[in-house]
């Protein structure tokens, strides 16, 4: 198991969700690596789960987009459908034949290049723009994302002459009737030479060197902590502060400088930023036109008139909150924090305690740094930063539990103290399902931000005050991952809460009809 803090906080992307636009890039991305000619033919296969609910998060513009070659968060996403059928690329999409995978995100991608040639993969995005690459030419894999490969293509495996030119590599060899797949992990880049020599092996086919599907470095390492408290007593032992922690914890699992990391995170607040002032200022239009994309501005005016009952600091955050989702429904770029489903909760804590108690951006940068720092604590006990898989318990619950340690970090209370704010915060969210329309992803994705920003408060605030959890932070956590094993289809994206009521049910009618343009038709 491996994350980076910046797949915590992170990555960039353009709205609006982690798993069903951001993942779904770099999975096309991924795919787009195995192409040696140009492409002809895009076909996707999805599961039964997500037939309609690609339209909503306009996954099969980031899948095709990725398969053209552009990230998970460039502009042209918007137009990847347009570009592909200007360029005369077939586009069509059918659904998994029985057994159908478990993770309701997975994903086949067939592309055909103009030589006749096809390359394929089979990957699941797992949750906050993170993916998992299951199968290469129907060949199973495990491949780390974060980590450099070399492909080989033969008729029968290969000899040793392999480890000869990569010496101490563990290659994975899967062979079948169509011929045999080797994967080899590197520790680095395949020198141009090495990759040349490989290709003139006797036997093989092909070789296709890929770097890393997500760009965040990996060496071998262990990582400096991976529970609550490890890292409280961390921090007691060495009089370093969590958010310090989560920078060394960084360089450890990355090989990357101090510098260079606080300047990543910098750019994450700059484009947090960015988001909430365009969602509070200019005209944004969420995909389906459910939500009138004016809720954030409407909250921030009610605010500043003294007409609210919260009072000002929650009101302004929640109107953040709700202003940079509505900017990500746009398809406008935000930062997942951990997903795009919750990316409006941390900046509408932090950027508003800045804007009330004159924070520096360094602080704040300093506050993001602990709310990976609770995201990866999360990881390494098991939750899914996925909607579909575990609730929204993982999404808005975890982004208002990592939240709740940031602002308790700001407070300048101990790092006991911020563990518990985020237990407490994340206490009070268990159980949260995930019902969002099953052709329209607003409702009520971007109304529910504005409760993980008041449970983020309520969690800090304590925690600031001296409460603690009665139920340590790390066995917290493993109440969340236990409610996510156990919590119902129906209840992770499936037919209850908002989707199941009649309101719901007619408006995937409606979403279809509104969506007619941007099909893709089903070829079985």
């Amino acid at each position: 198991m491996d994350i980076s803090i910046f797949e915590v906080i992170g990555p960039v992307m353009l709205g609006p969700s982690s798993s069903g636009t951001a993942g779904m890039a770099r999975i096309g991305s991924t795919a787009n690596k195995f192409l040696t000619a140009p492409l002809r033919a895009i076909h996707i296969t999805v599961t039964p789960r997500f037939e309609t609910g690609y339209i909503a998060c306009r996954s099969h513009f980031a899948l095709i987009g990725g398969a053209m070659g552009l990230s998970e968060s460039d502009p042209r996403l918007r137009r990847s459908l347009d570009i592909a059928r200007e360029q005369g690329i077939e586009l069509s999409y059918s659904l998994f034949p029985e057994p159908v995978p478990a993770h309701a995100l997975t994903i086949r991608l067939l592309l055909t290049m103009t030589t006749g040639e096809t390359a394929s993969l089979t990957a699941v995005s797992v949750g906050g723009g993170s993916i998992e690459v299951l199968a290469v030419d129907d060949h199973p894999v495990t491949c780390a994302p974060t980590a450099h490969h070399v492909f080989l293509w033969s008729a029968a495996p290969l000899d040793g002459s392999l480890t000869e030119l990569l010496p101490g590599a563990v290659p994975q060899v899967h062979s079948s009737r169509t011929g045999t797949l080797t994967c080899v992990p590197l520790d680095g880049p395949l020198p141009e030479e090495t990759l040349a020599a490989l290709r003139a092996l006797p036997g093989v086919d092909k070789a296709i060197y890929t770097p890393p599907f997500v760009p965040l470095g990996l060496v071998p390492h262990e990582p400096l902590f991976t529970t609550c408290e490890e890292l409280a007593a961390l921090s007691e032992k060495t009089g370093k502060d969590i958010a310090d922690l989560a920078v060394d914890y960084e360089v450890i699992r990355s090989g990357r400088t101090e510098a260079g990391i606080r300047a990543q995170m910098a750019e994450m607040l700059a484009v947090m930023k960015e988001a909430a002032r365009r969602g509070l200022e200019e005209p944004v239009h969420p995909l389906c036109g459910f939500n009138k994309g004016d809720g954030g501005k409407r909250l921030y005016a009610a605010a500043l008139a003294g007409k609210t009952m919260g009072g000002s600091t929650l009101s302004r955050a929640i109107a953040r909150a709700l202003a940079t989702m509505e900017y990500s429904m746009s398809l406008g770029q935000v930062v997942a924090a951990p997903t795009g489903g919750s990316c409006g909760i941390v900046p509408g804590c932090l950027l508003t305690v800045q804007e009330d108690k004159g924070f520096s951006d360094e602080a704040l940068v300093r506050a993001l740094f602990v709310c990976a720092a609770m995201g990866v604590v999360m990881y390494y006990h098991g939750t899914s930063f996925s909607g579909s898989q575990g609730g929204c318990q993982g999404e808005v619950g975890v982004s208002s539990a990592m939240a709740a340690g940031g602002l308790t970090y700001l407070s300048g209370a101990s790092s006991r103290a911020v563990v518990h704010g985020m237990a407490l915060s994340l206490k009070n969210i268990l159980g949260l399902i995930c019902d969002p329309l099953k052709a329209c992803d607003e409702v009520p994705c971007i109304k529910r931000n504005g409760i993980g920003v008041a449970n983020a408060f309520s969690g800090a605030d304590m925690a600031i005050a001296g409460i603690e959890s009665f139920i340590p932070p790390d066995e917290v956590i493993e109440s969340l991952v236990d409610l996510q094993h156990k919590m119902p289809v129906e209840m992770r994206g499936s037919g209850c809460g908002a989707r199941g009521t009649k309101t719901g049910l007619a408006s995937e009618q409606w979403a279809m009809e509104m969506s007619r343009e941007i099909l893709l038709p089903l070829k079985n």
